[in-house]
C-alpha cells in the first residue's frame, strides 16, 4: 500500500535539516511554526540538542495569527528576541503554516534589517519535504548571503556535513563556524560531502573559481571476500565506498540521488517495499546500512553492516 510504513519512523524534515546547518553559526534561529515543528526540531531531530546549545525559537504562531497573517506581531516578536541575544544573523525557517499563507519572506527579512540592523536570512522549507532539501536551502541562502574572499590559512574544506548523516568528526573544517563563509571564496577546494551541497558548491564554483570533488576523504571500510555490496543511505557516503573499494556496489536511497553519481543498479527509494523487493532479487553478499533497515530485511541471510544514519533512525527512541 503507497505510503504505508510497517517498520520505519519518519524521517528528519526539511525544516530540521535546514537547523541542521545553521546550528552551530552563532545566529538566532525562528522557526515559523505554532510550536510543534520547533518541539520536534529539539526533541528529535537535532542530537546536539542535549549538549551544545543553540539559539532557537518558535514563532508561536496562534490560529488567528495564521489566518490573517499577521506579519507585524511576527516582526516584533523577533525584534525583542534579538535585542535579548547577541547573534551573527537571523534565520527564519519555515513550516506547513508559512507555505499555506504564502508568507513574504523577503519582505519580512527586508523590514527586520531595518530594524535589528543585522543580517536576516530566510531558508523556505514546508514541512513536507526531507532533511537534505532543508540543508541544502539553507546552504544557499548562507552563501548567497555571507561568501566572501576574506583571506584564510585554509586551502580545502569539506561542506555538506552535520550529524543528521555523519557521526564522526573530520580533519579538514567542515563550516560550522560562521566565519567560514565569509572565507570561503579564498579556498583553492571543496570536498562536497552530501548531495545537499552539490548545488552550493557549483554555485561557489561559477562565483570563485573553486574546484570541488564529490568525495568524503578519509572515509574507507576494510572489506574482503565480498562480490556485491547494497548501500542504503546518504548517496555521498556511498559513492565514496564505491570509489575505494572497486568491486559491484548498488546505492539505494530514500534521499537525495544526484544524476551525475548515479550508476546501473542505483535506485531511488520511495516505499518500504521498493526496498523489500530490492533485496529479493538481488545476491548480495552484503548490506550496509541504519539498523533499522535490517528489522526490514528479516529473510536476507548475507552480512549486514551498521552504520548510522540519524536523519533515518533518530526518532526511532521515541516512538
Amino acid at each position: 500500500m503507497k505510503g504505508l510504513r510497517k517498520y520505519l519512523t519518519p524521517f528528519a524534515p526539511d525544516q530540521s535539516g535546514a537547523v541542521s546547518v545553521l546550528y552551530e553559526l552563532g545566529g538566532l534561529t525562528v522557526i515559523i511554526d505554532a510550536g510543534g515543528c520547533t518541539g520536534n526540531v529539539c526533541g528529535f531531530d537535532e542530537p546536539r540538542w542535549f549538549d551544545k546549545r543553540s539559539a532557537i525559537f518558535s514563532a508561536g504562531l496562534r490560529d488567528m495569527d495564521a489566518i490573517l497573517g499577521r506579519d507585524d506581531a511576527l516582526i516584533q516578536k523577533i525584534v525583542d528576541i534579538s535585542d535579548a541575544f547577541e547573534a551573527n544573523f537571523v534565520a527564519l525557517v519555515g513550516t506547513p503554516v508559512p507555505a499555506v499563507i504564502a508568507t513574504d519572506y523577503q519582505g519580512i527579512c527586508h523590514i527586520l534589517e531595518k530594524k535589528i540592523h543585522k543580517p536576516v536570512i530566510y531558508v523556505p522549507t514546508t514541512g513536507v519535504g526531507l532533511y537534505d532539501e532543508g540543508m541544502e536551502m539553507a546552504y544557499l541562502a548562507l552563501f548567497e548571503k555571507f561568501a566572501n574572499n576574506k583571506p584564510t590559512s585554509q586551502t580545502e574544506a569539506i561542506l555538506g556535513v552535520t550529524p543528521l548523516d555523519f557521526t564522526h568528526a573530520f580533519s579538514l573544517p567542515t563550516f560550522n563556524n560562521f566565519e567560514d563563509f565569509g572565507c570561503v571564496g579564498s579556498l583553492k577546494k571543496l570536498y562536497v560531502a552530501s548531495p545537499a551541497a552539490l548545488k552550493a558548491a557549483k554555485r561557489l564554483h561559477n562565483r570563485y573559481g573553486i574546484d570541488y570533488e564529490v568525495r568524503i576523504p578519509g572515509l574507507s571500510l576494510d572489506i574482503h571476500d565480498v562480490h556485491h555490496i547494497l548501500f542504503i543511505g546518504q548517496q555521498v557516503i556511498g559513492h565514496t565506498l564505491r570509489q575505494q573499494l572497486a568491486i559491484p556496489f548498488d546505492i539505494a536511497s530514500f534521499f537525495m540521488m544526484k544524476p551525475t553519481l548515479r550508476e546501473k543498479g542505483d535506485v531511488h527509494l520511495i516505499e518500504e517495499d521498493d526496498l523489500i523487493e530490492l533485496v529479493k532479487k538481488n545476491d548480495y553478499d552484503m548490506i550496509i546500512g541504519d539498523p533499522i533497515f535490517k528489522d526490514m530485511l528479516q529473510d536476507y541471510q548475507g552480512q549486514y553492516l551498521e552504520l548510522i544514519h540519524f536523519a533515518v533512525s533518530g526518532r526511532r527512541d521515541f516512538s
